[in-house]
């Protein structure tokens, strides 16, 4: 018997020792791992190509002419054709009247009917082409001769007022290409219609417009204009999301892949620069250089990548 039980302690012994022993090899095996482990990146190669930096200012749509169709009679109305949002041509019937007297005589006609040519009413016309902005009155309202029935914008007239800071003075002038951009993605490609002779007193920022009479939006739409600004051809570019730079924005790098695949921190300069594109100046990067793309933020100078040849 007490054999047996000295056989069953060295049993149990012998798979303590040898569950420890494997436990240590599996340690080792991960920390292994953990030391060859690389950060996958993606690789672009600097272009040669022209580059233009713009002013980019917030603009608003305005319509410029706004037209006020007037009551030309006194009376109740007792017709209202359009409603607002309603487009109306200039010279059809925007509503009817029946004056005070043409009531009165309604209830005597049947005892005259030579009075009854006098009950047809009143009609008041559109004076402008446009949709309508506001209605000021409803059917059965009592309006005096000239009061204000409704308000239509002229489609024409639709302009985009934007306020330059005065320093760009000598960049945005009339007839100047710019670029409108709607808050849908879609451009407007134009001109610079005019500008006012005035300058705001408190922003100091000068007011330019731009005609849009071919297109249809609505008021009050804030778009952005991108003015161009300078020009450069034929010069070393990257995608801005490839440079990376410090905290203060004062220095600049690009993180280049050897043959080797270390990535390695290149110093560099930036001259022009659009939303999507930075020019570089640099004499150690050429065009034929791998430049980590996406995966360099915050990689160490010398660090092994992988990415797909």
């Amino acid at each position: 018997m007490k054999n047996k039980s000295i056989y069953k302690r060295i049993a149990s012994s012998f798979l303590l020792a040898m569950t420890f022993i494997y436990g240590c090899g599996n340690h080792g095996n991960t920390a292994d791992e953990t030391v060859n482990v690389r950060t996958y990146v993606t690789l672009i190669h600097p272009s040669i190509q022209n580059i233009t930096q713009y002013i980019q200012l917030n603009g608003v749509t305005l319509f410029q002419k706004k037209d006020n169709i007037r009551s030309t009679n006194t009376g109740y109305i007792t017709s209202l054709k359009f409603k607002q949002g309603d487009y109306v041509h200039a010279g059809q019937i925007f509503c009817t009247l029946a004056t005070k007297e043409q009531v009165a005589l309604k209830n005597i006609s049947s005892l005259d009917s030579s009075l009854i040519k006098f009950q047809h009413p009143l009609s008041v016309l559109a004076n402008a082409s446009g949709t309508v902005e506001a209605g000021n009155v409803v059917q059965g309202d009592y309006i005096s001769e000239g009061d204000i029935l409704a308000i239509v914008n002229e489609p024409a007239s639709l302009i985009v007022k934007v306020n330059v800071p005065y320093e760009y003075n000598a960049y945005v002038k009339a007839g100047k290409v710019c670029e409108i951009i709607l808050p849908d993605g879609n451009i407007i490609r134009t001109s610079i219609s005019g500008v006012m002779p005035t300058v705001d007193a408190v922003s100091q920022s000068q007011s330019f417009y731009i005609r849009l009479p071919n297109n249809i939006l609505p008021e009050n739409l804030n778009v952005a204009i991108r003015i161009p600004h300078k020009q450069k051809n034929n010069i070393l570019c990257v995608p801005s999301d490839a440079l990376q730079a410090d905290e203060m924005q004062k220095e600049f790098w690009l993180m280049r892949v050897t043959d080797d695949s270390m990535a390695v921190k290149v110093p560099v300069r930036t001259g022009l620069q659009n939303d999507s594109i930075t020019e570089i100046i640099s004499n150690s990067i050429t065009p034929k250089d791998n430049i980590i793309l996406q995966g360099a933020y915050s990689l160490g100078d010398s660090t092994m990548v992988l990415f797909d040849k």
